[in-house]
């Protein structure tokens, strides 16, 4: 199928029988595909030090795509265990804060300021990325974007908390956080710009190792 074409006209090309021909192309996406695209972009861009502000739309956008289908699907979503760990709050309170930097960059204050502030770091978009990668894997289970998987590697070897209770649980993330300092010793003291450079590199990895595996399955299961 071939792309549209539009002819746009410059006054400066002279008649108006001298046209340029501008080639546009459409995408037409899947709701899952939108949520995959925003957050592995976010991902990204987490990785590369981009914008604040853009990682963190993006993020949020996608994770209320992944919230909302998990909800609908009675999966688990991380909100579940953040309403859990607070008790003292209230289901609406808990919404608003975690929504209240994302309904800052979407819509206009009440008061129509356009000088009104936030402030937002780095440490929010990450939790926020650990969040949606979180639900994304929940909802998606195998099929979630290799850079969603290697996000929350990383989360995990960088930020995971835990409690000094001897738990089956705190073992097996004594497991898993042992097995990625041994396969990236240093990652969860080191400074967050090093730590950075080490996600970029296991974002790569997952991801070559995804296109791998896809390049040795049999043709007719590819895509599926």
């Amino acid at each position: 199928m071939r792309c549209p074409e539009a002819q746009v006209v410059s006054e400066a090309d002279g008649p108006a029988s001298d046209t340029t021909l501008l080639h546009t192309s459409v995408a037409i996406i899947t709701k899952l595909e939108a949520a995959h695209r925003q957050l592995t972009t976010a991902i990204r861009m987490y990785f590369a030090d981009d914008d604040l502000a853009a990682i963190h739309t993006l993020v949020c956008a996608a994770r209320e795509i992944f919230e909302k289908h998990c909800e609908a699907q009675g999966v688990e979503r991380m909100f579940e265990q953040i309403e859990a760990a607070n008790p003292g709050r209230t289901t609406k309170d808990l919404w608003v804060i975690l929504n209240g930097s994302r309904n800052f960059l979407k819509h206009p204050e009440a008061s129509m300021d356009l000088s009104a502030r936030l402030e937002l770091d780095d440490e929010m978009n990450a939790c926020m990325l650990w969040v949606a990668c979180h639900d994304c894997g929940m909802l998606c289970r195998e099929e979630q974007p290799p850079e969603v998987s290697a996000f929350i590697t990383w989360f995990l070897g960088t930020r995971f908390p835990r409690d000094d209770k001897g738990t089956e649980e705190n073992a097996r993330a004594d497991q898993i956080l042992g097995d990625i300092e041994r396969a990236y010793p240093g990652l969860r003291t080191a400074p967050l710009d090093e730590q950075k450079r080490v996600g970029k590199r296991i974002v790569q990895a997952a991801v070559d190792l995804a296109a791998t595996w896809a390049a040795h399955q049999p043709a007719a299961t590819r895509g599926l």
